[in-house]
């Protein structure tokens, strides 16, 4: 149990080798369909040509172990180049191997005329390596050098002796497999983006806020993260504004949360409204949101929350027929190479404190506080 517990750990980390590196799976998908095929491929010919060997059928034992080094090869170029996304040499290589030997097994006849039952290798292979275009591209290719070889008048480029029902079955065959292995490359393709597109759907739903219809908390540290590596990385400032809305519970008391849900609404839209293009929003957590200013120092951030504090003052919000006067308390922080994003939270927080201790509707500090 042990020993074959201890096998197939060894097979799926030899399968998986490499796809740790990617997170898209379609690169995924096509680095284990390498490190599958390489293996079988190179197990097979392997297997086959020494078979071939002793039974004396050394040009063909020749062939098998040629095309079973063009496997390693193709193996060993894509652990190689890995880390670089060049393994469509590989794929490549693998198919021109494949190709190549089916062609071969065709025109020799293999060992007792079998060689061409190998060829419905070559659709599903095609198709999982080039996709549909390209997989229909090359298996047409090989059908047309079927096509010559088998059918050439008075079999002029064939080797082995075939009988022209077993021609036309093998051809009619290798078609329809084709096609059923381009109608699954196909359902697999559409299956896989549709599978990404709600994927990124649900990822975008994950990111915004589902009443205001802005980024949520979640979005926006992402983007605090994104750029304070940037504010390291060139050493400039960026600044932060905390904004609370005023007695918000007595709005919510008073008028009733759909009222409440409805100034939010439409205080996101003016926040978003008065904000530079560089700038961006996010609801932060109950009425209060968060702003982030890129490239801006503490002077230039009091003067953007001032015109943001000033636009909701002058603009009540009309609900139900009645004219709600909202203002709001605005705290500023900031962030450089000295203070990390969390610092920048706390203190734009304690301004926050600070500009309701002095009587709301203010910014805390103000331009001639600001050290």
């Amino acid at each position: 149990m042990k020993f074959l517990t201890a096998i197939k750990t060894l097979l799926v980390n030899y399968l998986n080798r490499g796809t740790e590196l990617y997170d898209d799976p379609e690169k995924r998908h096509r680095i284990l369909i390498i490190n599958w095929f390489g293996m079988v491929g190179f197990s097979i010919t392997f297997i086959l040509g020494i078979n071939a060997h002793f039974q004396n059928n050394d040009r063909l034992a020749i062939v098998l172990l040629l095309s079973c080094v063009l496997f390693f090869l193709s193996l060993l170029n894509h652990w190689k180049f890995l880390k670089q996304y060049r393994f469509e040499t590989s794929a490549t290589l693998i198919q021109l191997s494949l190709l190549a030997l089916m062609l071969y097994l065709v025109y020799s006849g293999g060992a007792n005329n079998t060689g061409p039952l190998w060829v419905f290798l070559v659709p599903p292979v095609m198709m999982f390596f080039g996709g549909l275009k390209g997989g229909l591209r090359n298996t047409s290719v090989f059908i047309t050098c079927y096509c010559i070889i088998m059918f050439y008048p008075d079999n002029q480029l064939l080797e082995a002796s075939y009988t022209h029902e077993f021609k036309t079955r093998v051809l009619y065959s290798l078609i329809t497999l084709t096609f059923l292995s381009g109608y699954y490359e196909y359902s697999r393709h559409q299956s896989f983006q549709h599978v990404k597109q709600l994927s990124a759907k649900f990822e975008q739903q994950a990111l915004r806020d589902h009443l205001t219809d802005i980024p949520n908390r979640r979005a926006m540290m992402e983007q605090l993260n994104y750029e304070y590596a940037r504010v390291v990385r060139n050493n400039y400032d960026m600044s932060i504004l905390l904004i609370d809305v005023d007695f918000f519970k007595k709005i919510n008391d008073k008028y009733g949360h759909q009222c409440g849900d409805e100034v939010l609404i439409k205080l996101a839209k003016s926040f978003t409204a008065t904000l530079r293009k560089q700038d961006m929003i996010s609801r932060w957590g109950g009425e209060e949101f968060l702003i982030l200013l890129p490239h801006t120092g503490f002077n230039d951030a009091f003067e953007v929350a001032e015109k943001i504090r000033k636009t909701i003052q002058q603009n009540p919000i009309t609900f139900d027929d009645k004219t709600i006067e909202i203002t709001v308390s605005i705290g500023i922080g900031k962030a450089d190479i000295h203070h990390s994003v969390d610092s920048a939270i706390s203190q734009a927080d304690e301004h926050l404190y600070q500009a309701k201790e002095e009587g709301r509707d203010s910014v805390y500090p103000k331009v001639d506080k600001i050290a």
